[in-house]
């Protein structure tokens, strides 16, 4: 029975209690008023004696990691709170850890368990409260502001080894040496120090101060792969983790991860809304500045790739390793990467077919030659078995 019921009942109650002159019937009424009176005043005062505290271990998560966050909801006072509802009032996807707890002189302490489905910033919080006395007359909500927000990265997956160019499959290696073997490039000067040897002193410097100045070295800073990430709306087809653009940012950041983890440099251009351009950098670490980009990359570019400004950049890098990563099956951009092609340049292409993701079926051709590895991404594929395709190949 509804407030508002039991309200008009007690009120017809005083009336014929008033009109009859039935003294018990005065008993009743004035019985039910001070229940009315204490059941309001009972769910205010313990609402505002309630508290919340919420905890939860964030770490370094990907896609598809679990978590466990937990709650603890206690009472200052001496009236007890037999009735408290605890809503998460958060946007994290399939994670509902409401519970109705009675809060007593004890702590009331429980674990909720969830898992990552989508990357990006998720907000746990704010936290609803909501308290009903013991009569279930009343109730009295609180809404505490806290808010814990985590950083999700795209999920990272085990992929072929990138380091193994074409060229050395086939039997032949490069003329131009290892991707980082270069000689050191001067990094500074500092005072001569005996012992220095002569090919290090510089001598315009120490002839402008008047004493010997030595140079110091520091390995250039070459990079190994430059990831080209095609983030042009237009190509991009799918929902939610099954979708062309997941499965690009996921091939970044496992590519990311794979070539980091061996000491090697990542960069990676998108013709993304923004036109992101990320350099490797000496004094940060660049793949996690990477994976973090990455984590909120969204597919809002409007320029396609064979019109990005992207290619102009290509072109000026030195020592480059290009790696695209596309769904996109204008044969347009192919031209371009034969054309940034140099002597130290080494090519990647993950070509993404948009048609097992629900796209047109467009039956693409790629003649990329023999110093180009191809690998054709399709739903559902295992990333460490991809396999390296050279020389023509038909997308059907």
């Amino acid at each position: 029975m509804s407030k508002v019921a039991l309200a008009l009942a007690l009120g017809l109650l005083l009336l014929f209690t008033f009109l009859l002159g039935v003294k018990p019937g005065y008993t009743l009424a004035y019985a039910l008023i001070l229940l009315f009176v204490l059941a309001w005043l009972w769910q205010r005062y313990t609402a505002r004696r309630i508290s919340l505290s919420r905890h939860l271990d964030p770490g370094i998560p990907t896609v598809g990691d679990q978590f466990e966050e937990s709650f603890t909801i206690s009472r200052s006072g001496w009236v007890p709170a037999p009735w408290v509802e605890v809503r998460d009032l958060g946007q994290v996807a399939g994670y509902q850890p409401g519970r109705v707890v009675s809060a007593g002189g004890e702590p009331t302490t429980w674990r909720e368990r969830g898992a990552y489905r989508r990357r990006g910033w998720m907000t746990f919080g704010p936290t609803s409260v909501r308290v009903v006395e013991p009569f279930g007359l009343f109730s009295q909500e609180r809404r505490f502001k806290e808010r814990t927000s985590i950083l999700v990265y795209p999920r990272i997956r085990p992929i072929p080894d990138l380091m193994t160019t074409s060229a050395q499959h086939l039997g032949s290696s490069p003329a131009s040496g290892a991707w980082a073997d270069y000689p050191p490039e001067t990094g500074g000067v500092r005072d001569y120090v005996t012992g220095d040897s002569f090919g290090r002193i510089h001598w315009a410097l120490s002839a402008h101060h008047n004493r010997l100045m030595s140079k110091t070295f520091e390995q250039p800073l070459t990079t190994d792969i430059w990831i080209l990430l095609d983030l042009d709306r237009k190509v991009h087809v799918g929902q939610g983790e099954e979708s062309t653009v997941e499965y690009a940012v996921s091939l970044a950041a496992s590519m990311t991860a794979q070539v980091s983890s061996r000491g090697r440099e990542v960069g990676i251009i998108a013709n993304d809304a923004r036109g992101t351009f990320l350099q490797p950098h000496r004094a940060i670490k660049q793949d996690r500045l990477i994976l973090d980009y990455l984590a909120i990359a969204q597919a809002d570019g409007s320029t396609s790739l064979r019109q990005a400004l992207a290619w102009d950049k290509v072109r000026r890098l030195p020592r480059r390793a290009i790696a695209v990563i596309t769904p996109s099956a204008d044969p347009d951009w192919v031209h371009l990467l034969q054309a940034v092609r140099g002597r130290r340049t080494t090519l990647i292409v993950f070509y993404i077919d948009a048609a097992s993701f629900g796209g047109a079926d467009r039956n693409p051709t790629f003649d990329l030659g023999q110093d180009v590895d191809l690998y054709v991404v399709r739903k559902g594929d295992d990333f460490a078995r991809l396999v390296r395709t050279r020389d023509a190949v038909r997308i059907a």
